[in-house]
């Protein structure tokens, strides 16, 4: 056991085969040292041979399969018919392991080495093991015995002159009261070459129990151009043998693959025929072929066709003297034609066509393919076959058929007429029948119901349904339902007598307030396409609620008694403003459908920074959650500048808004303070207080800043109202400042600079100009 091979195992693997070969534990601990120290990288190629730098006395070699066979695959690149040799897996394979196996009896016909050690058991009255190492002039040393010469002799060989050696020593050898038993203890390693076309030739070092196979496993096997079957051993400048590796892929034969011995050259030679198989075979490959075999026996080593094989003629396309030739050789002829190298045989498989297939589909319950088990197969025995459903159109179906040009005909026929036997068809292969459903040649028919059901929506429409049905689908009337007025609207059918008609429905009204035997519209029947309208009562009215919030004595949620209820009366009813409570500030929020304009959105703007202001928060900058707010609001609500000052001193006044449902009245705290923004130095909460003008706003903001718009200055009071500055000639006019006031100094928009690109065009578009004008005032003169 190597250190090569025993690195990669587990403690207890290690220990295990240690044992085995009789170390004892204070040995095997010493080995676990040292291969804890071995780094796998010493391990290195020396002549392109891998090579162990451990001490070849202590160690049995182990091919390594990850260095050699890495990337293994690569070494045979699909050919120009896109195939790779015959058993080129094997060498590619890393999880298949050609190694020597070392757990097995020692050969009789092996030949022992320098390096061997031999284990000498002797047993009965005495009982003495020894482990003795073959020395580099062949023999061993026992103790009290002299040099005895092994080296070239079998173990049986060794066994009996050891015996005739120790009866000196031993006399009970001859008497047969004492046995001996010479058996190989750990191995030597051989060096042996391999040459030729394979894919890595070099020196490579083995154990002395290595065969052909396990060499040229190590070395990755015959390279794209190498033969499989030509290997030649030599032994002593002789060769010894050729190793065929398809005796061994195709028969299991192993018996040409001997064992090595040391100096052993290997010689992979260069393919002499080889021809590819392709097609419907079970293994497709590239084939090495020798002189005396057939186009049968290559298909024999690909296994045989395969299950789809047309086995009646095999193509063979051939490299000729001068021009490629095509053949064509029946099954017959397989066993006995001979073939060229470069020839490529080629399997077809069966065509996909059937010689007695028949199909039917549609409204049967066994549709699919059937096989005509006669010459004569009716058309009536594959309906019965199929067996035609209760909803299939029997009046005419229609049979596809192929004619002898391939080209398609339809033959259209009455099922019931061929059931009966009336009319008789005589089916061909690939015939196939369509049978239809009565509703796929219809349009689907459905029925659709609106308005004040439960589950408004479209049905499935069925002969003899009512309008009481159809509600009943729809999981019945919807409290505020008008029973009295159900209208029902229907498709006009076409007249061939009417061209045109400005008429696009019949509507008619119907009453179930009563669903007695009197009313005939109790049971009014439906007709597919028709679209039933149930109606709100008049007369129904659900609550209606608005909410008011902020500053007043029971904010919350307030059902209204009437629609002529307003802002006032909701105030009076929430018990009027508290005394902390900012009238000026108030804001109406309405529901709404429509997109938001860029005032409403500045309306938002301002309650949201109003809110933000009460919170102590900056109002320049809005939080995710004040955003969220904002789009929600966006989507659903509509702010409106309302003047509740004016609206509780004069209630019912026009401004006193009637209110409708979802209305939100929010009421801020008295403001204290005033926000200028935009194009300002220091945009900033100033502290308001009485006289206070625009002017001295902007002054306690740092004055315009250097692209501030001037005239584009403007105000948004806290009820949302937008004002203006006015410009008259060389006057201007800022509007009045209130507690909670915005103010906004727009931005003048940035001048673009031209481009030089622009500048060029300028330039260039003058000049053109200019001559333009010199050639007038010339032509002039």
């Amino acid at each position: 056991m190597s250190q090569y091979q025993l690195i990669g195992l587990s403690d207890t693997e290690l220990e295990m085969k240690a044992r085995e070969k009789g170390l004892s534990s204070d040995q095997i601990a010493q080995l676990k040292k040292r291969l804890a120290l071995i780094d796998p990288s010493t391990m290195k190629e020396i002549n392109g041979s891998v090579k162990n730098a451990s001490d070849p006395d202590e160690q049995r070699y182990k091919p390594n399969i990850n260095s050699n066979n890495n990337n293994i695959a690569k070494q045979f690149k699909d050919t120009s018919v896109g195939l790779k040799p015959y058993g080129w897996e094997i060498f590619a394979n890393q999880d298949l392991s050609f190694q020597p196996n070392l757990q097995i009896a020692t050969p009789q016909n092996y030949l022992i080495g320098i390096n061997d050690q031999l284990v000498i058991d002797i047993y009965g009255v005495s009982d003495i093991t020894k482990r003795l190492r073959v020395s580099a002039d062949g023999d061993i040393r026992y103790p009290n015995l002299g040099p005895v010469k092994v080296a070239g002799l079998s173990i049986e060989d060794a066994r009996a002159k050891l015996k005739k050696a120790l009866s000196a020593i031993y006399p009970g050898l001859n008497a047969g009261a004492v046995q001996l038993q010479v058996t190989l203890g750990q191995l030597r390693s051989i060096q042996v070459t391999l040459i030729g076309e394979i894919k890595r030739p070099g020196n490579y070092e083995l154990s002395s129990l290595s065969t052909i196979m396990n060499a040229l496993y190590a070395s990755g096997g015959p390279n794209a151009i190498g033969s499989f079957r030509q290997i030649d051993l030599v032994r002593n400048g002789k060769n010894l043998v050729v190793f065929d590796l398809y005796d061994f892929l195709f028969k299991s034969d192993l018996s040409k693959n001997k064992i090595l011995q040391d100096g052993d050259v290997i010689r992979v030679n260069p393919y002499t025929s080889r021809v590819a198989l392709k097609g419907a075979v079970k293994k497709p490959a590239l084939f090495d072929i020798m002189p005396n075999e057939t186009a049968s026996d290559i298909i024999q080593y690909a296994g045989g066709f395969a299950d789809m094989a047309y086995k009646e003629v095999v193509r063979v396309f051939r490299f000729g003297a001068r021009n490629k030739e095509l053949l064509s050789i029946n099954l017959q002829q397989l066993p006995t034609f001979k073939l060229n190298t470069g020839d490529t045989l080629v399997v077809d498989a069966l065509a996909n066509m059937f010689l007695n297939r028949v199909s039917i589909n549609g409204a049967v319950y066994y549709p699919g393919a059937y096989g005509m088990s006669q010459m004569k197969y009716s058309l009536r025995e594959l309906l019965l076959a199929g067996k035609l459903k209760e909803d299939a159109y029997t009046s005419r179906a229609l049979l596809r058929r192929l004619k002898p040009d391939f080209t398609i005909e339809y033959i259209n026929f009455n099922i019931n007429e061929v059931m009966s036997g009336v009319k008789y068809i005589e089916l061909v292969r690939e015939d196939s029948v369509q049978i239809y459903r009565i509703n796929d040649l219809r349009e689907k028919r459905y029925i659709t119901i609106n308005g004040e059901v439960n589950k408004p929506g479209i049905f499935e429409f069925a002969e003899g349904m009512s309008v009481q049905d159809l509600i009943l689908l729809s999981s019945g009337f919807k409290e505020g339902a008008s029973l009295q007025k159900i209208e029902i609207s229907r498709r006009l059918k076409p007249n061939s007598a009417q061209k045109d008609s400005a008429v696009y429905s019949v509507i008619k009204e119907i009453n179930l307030s009563t669903l007695d035997n009197k009313n005939p519209d109790a049971d009014f029947k439906l007709s597919a396409f028709d679209i039933v309208s149930v109606r709100k009562s008049p007369i129904y009215k659900e609550q209606i609620t608005v909410t008011v919030e902020g500053e007043v004595v029971y904010p919350g949620k307030y059902t209204l008694a009437g629609n002529e209820e307003r802002i006032s009366d909701l105030i009076k009813r929430a018990g009027g403003l508290k005394q902390k409570g900012f009238a000026a500030g108030a804001v109406l929020i309405r529901k709404t459908y429509r997109d938001l304009s860029e005032s409403d959105a500045t309306l938002v703007n301002t309650k949201t920074n109003l809110s933000n202001a009460q919170s102590g928060k900056s109002s320049a900058i809005l939080s995710s959650s004040d955003t969220s707010v904002i789009n929600d609001l966006y989507k659903e609500q509509k702010p409106v500048g309302i003047q509740l000052e004016a609206i509780l001193q004069k209630p019912g006044s026009s401004d006193d808004l009637f209110l409708l449902e979802g209305d939100i009245l929010k009421v801020p705290k008295q403001l204290q303070t005033i926000q200028t923004f935009g194009a300002v130095n220091v945009p900033k909460q100033i502290v308001y207080y009485e006289g206070i003008g625009f002017r001295d706003a902007l002054k306690e903001s740092g004055r315009y800043s250097i692209n501030a718009s001037k005239k584009n200055s403007y105000v948004i009071y806290p009820n949302g109202q937008v004002r203006k500055t006015k410009n008259f000639l060389f006057f201007r006019f800022y509007p009045h400042i209130k507690p909670g006031t915005e103010i906004y100094v727009s931005a003048k928009r940035p001048k673009q600079k031209l481009s030089t690109g622009e500048v060029i065009g300028i330039v260039s578009s003058l000049t053109s100009l200019v001559s333009i004008l010199i050639l007038l005032i010339n032509s002039q003169k």
